[in-house]
């Protein structure tokens, strides 16, 4: 393996291969490409972040973030369709990321369920239909990210707008570039006609869907703040697998506390010219983190540095903790609630039509 192809690896594969090999040499070339790796993932995030918020605004920064991730995603992953076909969708999922979490905001929540809904499931059957890949991770938490992070007047959407624009356009450009020779025998239409709730996977489409969006309008409902990070939470711990899905119930509250501990710790330890920079650290560390429960602990970093100016250190905190609380229990009842309900419905329906 050469120098730039383990550079291409993420942790959870480069950290074991660090671990089992013997040859000392080969251990210190992957531990240096290991290093520079995340280095150059920093400092990539760095100058795109920067530069949108130059450009766009500095609400509009989060826009930047939008891109970096998905294009470190879609760099590797596809959408297990015809590539031409994918990348109208990634820009089609852009397009749904200017509209609807802007309008969410601007209408009473019972419709802004109704956009939610429709926009995530959306994006989840696009992006998802090959499950393994985990695609919507990225993509939904984007649109939250887009929804949490509020624009302050019309100008400024009309920023957003057009970064949107060009971050689409620049992930859809490099998506299409590093899949272009692949072929798929899917189709957009055999996408759209595989949604059937009696399967698993459409099933779990629809569970993570109505999920997220149900949580978020009991959080507007109840004023509770930072309602995006409850939705972060159920992204997260609903899952198609069941044994993966308990796992993160019990994992999660753990680790996010763990994580806020060391984000405190770190904040009145750090001079106060520097606390700046902490969601930079955090985001460093999660390059090194080859497991959820410390890529979970590390993600507090961000959410908490831009928190803090808010509601200061102690309630930031709170907030984080309590939200993510919220979420998995939360998903752990609809979860029973949706597979009953899910059960009476397309269950009893297909044994009457088999009768």
């Amino acid at each position: 393996m050469t120098f730039y192809e383990a550079m291409q690896l993420g942790a959870n594969r480069l950290k074991p291969l660090i671990q089992e090999t013997t040859d000392e040499k080969l251990k210190r070339k992957y531990i240096i490409a290991f290093v520079i790796k995340n280095f150059l993932c920093l400092l990539f995030c760095m100058v795109i972040v920067t530069t949108f918020s130059v450009v766009f605004g500095t609400e509009n920064s989060i826009v930047g973030v939008v891109t970096v991730i998905a294009l470190m995603t879609f760099r590797f992953s596809h959408l297990d369709f015809k590539v031409g076909q994918s990348t109208f969708a990634l820009l089609g999922i852009f397009g749904i990321f200017i509209i609807s979490p802007y309008i969410v905001t601007i209408v009473n929540p019972i419709l802004g369920l109704i956009i939610n809904f429709i926009s995530i499931m959306t994006i989840v059957i696009l992006s998802c239909h090959n499950v393994m890949m985990a695609n919507q991770s990225t993509l939904v938490l984007s649109y939250l990210l887009l929804y949490g992070y509020r624009v302050s007047n019309v100008d400024n959407y009309v920023n957003r707008i057009f970064a949107l624009i060009l971050g689409g356009i620049i992930v859809s450009i490099i998506f299409y570039f590093k899949h272009r020779k692949m072929s798929f025998k899917n189709s957009f239409s055999e996408i759209i006609k595989d949604i059937d709730f009696t399967t698993e996977r459409s099933k779990w489409q629809l569970k993570l869907s109505l999920g997220i969006c149900t949580a978020i309008l009991i959080g507007e409902l109840l004023h509770i703040p930072r309602v995006m990070w409850i939705g972060f939470s159920c992204m997260s711990v609903l899952q198609p697998s069941k044994e993966k899905m308990e796992f993160r119930i019990k994992t999660r509250p753990i680790y996010m506390i763990l994580g806020c501990i060391i984000f405190g710790i770190i904040y009145f330890v750090l001079p106060e010219q520097f606390r700046g920079y902490m969601g930079m650290i955090g985001g460093f560390m999660v390059g090194f983190s080859a497991t959820y429960q410390w890529q979970t602990s590390f993600n507090c970093f961000g959410a908490l540095t831009a928190a803090v100016p808010m509601f200061g250190i102690g309630w930031a905190i709170i907030i984080r903790i309590v939200d993510n609380f919220l979420g998995a229990i939360y998903s752990k009842i609809f979860d029973k609630i949706f597979d009953k309900v899910h059960e009476n419905i397309f269950v009893s329906d297909s044994i009457n039509e088999a009768s």
